[in-house]
């Protein structure tokens, strides 16, 4: 069972997410700036510090109700408190930050399939009483696959670099069940202590699609099918040939052609071929284990009131970011006067060169400008709101009138 008593968006296999850093961006535009470099370097300094400001206020709020079930708080956590207040506004902020919510689908091919260890996972979903999972940021890495020994010594096997598709990163809010549930349940002994109260917050990088079992605290690595049928098949089998063999002997009809001797050599040639099969299994458990005590430490990046610092952080370079880009190409191809859609292929092609398929929010850009008051407009079929025809022109405040517009809003943050 999936608890999702929270939706946010829809689910889309197109990523708004820009992965080069604000910084590069920054760099590669002024590159291009020409006779703007220096008031185009201005300008995004004062993006970059507006939206700092107003990031601050939703981290501030966001710290404040959260500290009222953090598990690192100093204070008492009560069993039984409402998230919803919270999740709401934490929602938005990752909204910002072009994160999206992994699907059951998604989560089930996890489930369904492995990657990295050839291992099943039983994940007790019935234990939370939330539970959500964001994504941000999907890419393909290289990674090396070691052959076996029998691979390695008979058929000289080498090892290969193989393709392995990941979450850049993954965040989990996790809310377990009350340990009044576990003793109703009888589940008793899965209950995770006092360290189960409050609203859990994870930060991961680098995690596999198909091994994203593993970052949850409450999975029990259990026997993959096969590995069922590679115990189970001989042992019927074999079974069945002493039955068929030895069935009369032990029902008194017929002395039996075989000996003892030979029958203990089949049964311990049989109990062998188990004992083998079981501890191959047992090993790749136990090396899965290790792997993941491994990967919280590599790959978990923060926990609870850190991933919000984090979350507020990824946002705010997200924001501005896509700004920057939306304002910066309307200024250098103002001879052009772009349209929302050719101004959006623009910015696509552009981060293409830079070697990234983004699915580029055009329209959310051109309203974060447009709030700040640094568009002209020519042509708007609508009502003059935020709503941009396929037809409008589209341009920005000069360079000096910019800077006058943001300087005003910056000044008036603050009046007291």
């Amino acid at each position: 069972m999936l608890v999702k008593p929270f939706h946010m968006g829809s689910d889309t296999a197109s990523q708004h997410f820009i992965p080069i850093s604000r910084a590069e961006i920054k760099s590669l535009i002024l590159a291009e700036a020409g006779e703007n470099l220096e008031n185009l370097a201005k300008i995004s300094e004062l993006l970059e510090a507006l939206w700092h400001h107003r990031m601050h206020s939703t981290q501030e709020s966001l710290k404040q109700i959260y500290s009222n079930f953090d598990p690192d708080s100093i204070v008492e956590i009560p069993e039984i408190f409402d998230p919803t207040d919270f999740m709401n506004q934490f929602s938005e902020a990752l909204s910002d930050g072009n994160w999206l919510e992994i699907t059951d689908e998604e989560l089930q091919a996890a489930l369904d399939g492995e990657d990295i260890f050839p291992i099943s996972l039983d994940v007790r979903f019935e234990e939370f009483k939330l539970l959500k999972t964001f994504k941000l940021g999907e890419k393909t890495i290289k990674r090396v696959q070691e052959p076996s020994l029998f691979e390695k010594l008979i058929l000289r096997k080498k090892s290969t670099e193989v393709d392995l598709e990941v979450y850049e990163r993954v965040i989990q809010i996790m809310q377990f069940r009350e340990q009044e549930w576990f003793i109703a349940n009888k589940n008793i002994r899965n209950y995770p202590s006092m360290e189960a109260k409050g609203l859990h917050l994870r930060l991961f990088k680098t995690i596999p699609k198909l091994d994203l079992e593993v970052i949850f605290p409450n999975t029990s690595p259990k026997m993959r099918r096969i590995d069922q049928m590679k115990i189970l098949a001989p042992l019927v089998g074999g079974l069945a040939t002493l039955g068929m063999k030895f069935g009369p002997l032990l029902f008194g009809y017929g002395s039996g052609e075989t000996s003892l001797a030979l029958i203990g050599g089949i049964l311990s040639a049989l109990a062998t071929y188990i004992l083998k099969s079981w501890t191959k299994y047992m090993k790749t458990k136990e090396a899965y284990l290790s792997q993941v005590s491994k990967d919280l430490y590599f790959k978990g990046q923060a926990n609870n009131q850190a991933v919000i610092n984090m979350v507020i952080d990824f946002s705010e370079e997200q924001e501005v970011k896509e700004a920057l880009l939306a304002y910066s190409f309307l200024l250098l191809d103002s001879e052009q006067q772009h349209t929302m859609e050719s101004l959006d292929n623009r910015i696509e092609n552009w981060l293409a060169l830079q070697g990234v398929n983004v699915d580029f929010e055009v329209d959310d850009a051109l309203n974060k400008l447009l709030e700040l008051g640094l568009l002209n407009r020519e042509g708007n079929e609508g009502d003059g709101g935020n709503s941009f025809s396929s037809k409008e022109k589209i341009t920005v405040l000069n360079p000096d009138a910019t800077l006058a517009r943001l300087d005003e809003i910056w000044d008036g943050i603050f009046n007291y």
